[in-house]
This record gives structure tokens, sequence and C-alpha cells, in this order.
């Protein structure tokens, strides 16, 4: 596998005030969502892949397993503080002019969908020196993975509270949302409905599969 000089970089800090239970480490199968999300992106090129962590930051690392030297943890001890908060940490700890963020709670996420961002936002890079944004959409609703292009010359570190990106993407005068039949880009699992939700598609998924 020949790395792209693509960093992928995880947002698995949270509280899961809403769920009563860390999300991160809830079955789906065999595995906790924050592994399925890990080992999907590990199938990519990626060169390298963080995960931001937080709460129950230990018993997390103790659970999933990871053994890909392109991986590692960073942790976040601001994560009380909103999701801006481990943006910026995983930001600081890329050094990358490319950065793919994806969602530790987004464990449907098509693999054709990552590919789709993916490329483009590659072939993007080669064309453009200026900051970019690439993300898939379902039924016209943007969702994750995000691909920031030239992400060292976008200002991540004024970002604060809860909202993640929002604000830096629609700053940008560059954005690009890539249609895509896959609603795995939208299915976060914030509350036991929505990890109910995720199970019976991930339950209809494999049967397909299998």
């Amino acid at each position: 596998m020949k790395p792209t000089g693509v960093k992928a970089l995880i947002l698995a800090a949270g509280t899961s005030n809403r769920m009563g239970t860390p999300k991160q480490l809830l079955r789906l199968g065999d595995a906790s969502l924050l592994q399925h999300v890990i080992q999907n992106i590990l199938r990519f090129d990626f060169s390298e892949i963080i995960a931001v962590i937080g709460h129950e930051a230990e018993e997390i690392k103790r659970s999933v397993q990871i053994e890909d030297k392109r991986f590692r943890w960073v942790i976040n001890p601001e994560y009380a503080s909103g999701q801006s908060t481990s943006l910026r940490k995983g930001i600081e700890s890329c050094c990358s002019p490319n950065i793919m963020v994806f969602l530790g709670d987004e464990p449907l996420i098509s693999e054709q969908t990552v590919q789709t961002v993916f490329r483009f936002g590659l072939e993007k890079h080669s064309v453009s020196t200026e900051p970019y944004v690439v993300r898939p959409g379902f039924q016209s609703v943007p969702g994750h993975p995000v691909f920031f292009g030239n992400a060292q010359k976008i200002d991540f570190f004024n970002l604060k509270g809860d909202r993640g990106a929002k604000e830096i993407i629609s700053s940008l005068e560059s954005r690009h949302v890539l249609p895509v039949n896959d609603q795995g880009i939208l299915m976060d699992v914030d509350t036991p409905e929505t990890y109910e939700k995720v199970k019976r598609v991930w339950m209809e998924q494999s049967t397909k599969k299998g």
C-alpha cells in the first residue's frame, strides 16, 4: 500500500451524554462502533490515521486494539468543551495539507463513498493551491467524511463549542458536495434510538453481503 499523503482524522472524544454510556464502545456485531470506523478507514491509502479521544480514553484504548503502524491515538483533555476542541487537537497533530475528517460514531459509511471523496479531494489538490472542502451529500444533505484540502491555509484554531467545522466550511469559497447513494453519511449514533436504527441497518447490510 503506497501512502498518498492524506491523513485521516477520527473525532471520538465526546461524553455521550444523550446515550448514557460511552457510544464509542457500543457493540455492533463482534466489534465496537469505533473499531468498525477505524477498520473501515484502514482499507484506504491514508499515510496516517489519528483517533482523537477524551472521555473514557483509557478504557477505549484498552478495548479497541489496532495493529497498524499508521494508526495512533491522540488525547483531548478539553473534550468536555465540545467537538471543536477535538478537531483543533487533531489538526494540530496531523501536520498535513490534506486531511479527511470522520466521526467515531458513523460506522455505516460505504467504501465507495470514502473512495469518491478521497479521489476527488486528491484530484482537486493537484490543480488548486487555495483551501477547499469536499464532502458527500445524501438527498441534498451533506455529511461525513469531510476532506479539507490545503488545510494549512485554513484557520481552525478559533473554533469553539460543539459545532465542529460548520462555520469554517461555510466560510470557504471552494466547497464541493458530491451526491452519493449512502444514508450512512448521516447516521451517527447519539441516542439509544439512533443506535437501534444503526444496528438494524448494519444487520440488513450484513445479511445482503452474506
